[in-house]
């Protein structure tokens, strides 16, 4: 895990330097505050989140609860995320795949937990919240779109009462593994990208490796490497812990909704669904929509 960590382009143990490294610490959302147990992993330009290896999976095609690693860019461990388990969960697993309903602990290094990221059961669309473990208080939320040849999602933040507020979307091609995420004006404030782990793995393991961006720095690494001419440029905007806690959860539901063996089931073993495939993100027009 570290060592494949390291080699990120968001998770390298040495960074150039930038003028963007002067944006040090994220503002406090509604929800997670300065003293929130959730700044301490979340308080980063990026996280590599790592999905363990599922051996039972590799073997005998049994689907075991989900175990994630999280690591910051200096290779160091931010933070682990844990499937419950229930008294059904073991048969959802087996029977609903990636359907199923689960609740993920957000654990801090020392183990102690402090977001639950929760989806019920999702026949078309994913639905995906993440509330504080403290007091069960909603932060945000991430929500599928089902489209026909494009991979979308809405995300949002609580606010005061029982109101959310979207502050960004994900609208990108089918197949595709970058998942930017854009804001009203198209400026792309954060995103999930999943790396290429090797043929071997990709073909017959569960094992999954993303980058989930929150600042400037990690998205122009990230956004500039995608080939297209017509990339939108990061915002001047950082993310709040609020906003991280939600594109946290994003990621998570990407990770269920496209690249568990569950979700390959009926598509074969093509070699082209299985290689990294740029987003070449653009604003969405009227008409994707």
């Amino acid at each position: 895990l570290g060592t494949k960590a390291a080699r990120s382009v968001v998770c390298a143990r040495e960074r150039r330097a930038s003028k963007f490294d002067s944006s040090s610490r994220a503002s406090s959302g509604r929800v997670i505050g300065e003293a929130h147990a959730a700044r301490s992993i979340l308080d980063h330009s990026s996280l590599r989140v790592t999905r363990q290896l599922e051996m039972l999976n590799v073997l005998l095609g049994f689907e075991q609860a989900n175990r994630y690693a999280l690591v910051d860019p200096q290779g160091n461990a931010a933070g682990f995320m844990v499937e419950e388990e229930t008294a059904t969960s073991v048969f959802s697993r087996q029977v609903y795949g990636k359907h199923r309903p689960f609740s993920i602990l957000v654990l801090d290094p020392s183990g102690n937990a402090c977001l639950r990221i929760r989806r019920a059961f999702s026949l078309v669309n994913s639905y995906v919240t993440v509330e504080d473990v403290a007091t069960g208080e909603a932060v945000g939320e991430s929500q599928q779109e089902w489209h026909v040849w494009r991979r979308k999602y809405s995300l949002f933040r609580s606010q005061p009462g029982s109101e959310m507020a979207q502050f960004a979307r994900i609208d990108v091609p089918f197949l595709s593994w970058d998942f930017p995420m854009a804001d009203e004006q198209g400026a792309v404030v954060g995103g999930v990208f999943r790396d290429f782990s090797g043929i071997g793995t990709e073909l017959l393991t569960d094992y999954g490796l993303y980058a989930v961006c929150f600042d400037r720095l990690s998205l122009a690494q990230r956004v500039s490497s995608m080939a297209t001419t017509n990339t939108v440029q990061p915002t001047m905007h950082a993310m709040d812990l609020d906003c991280r806690a939600a594109a946290l959860a994003a990621a998570v539901s990407i990770d269920f909704d496209y690249f568990s063996r569950h979700s390959r089931l009926g598509m074969g073993a093509s070699p082209w669904f299985f290689f990294p495939m740029s987003s070449g993100y653009a604003p969405p027009s009227d008409s994707d929509s």
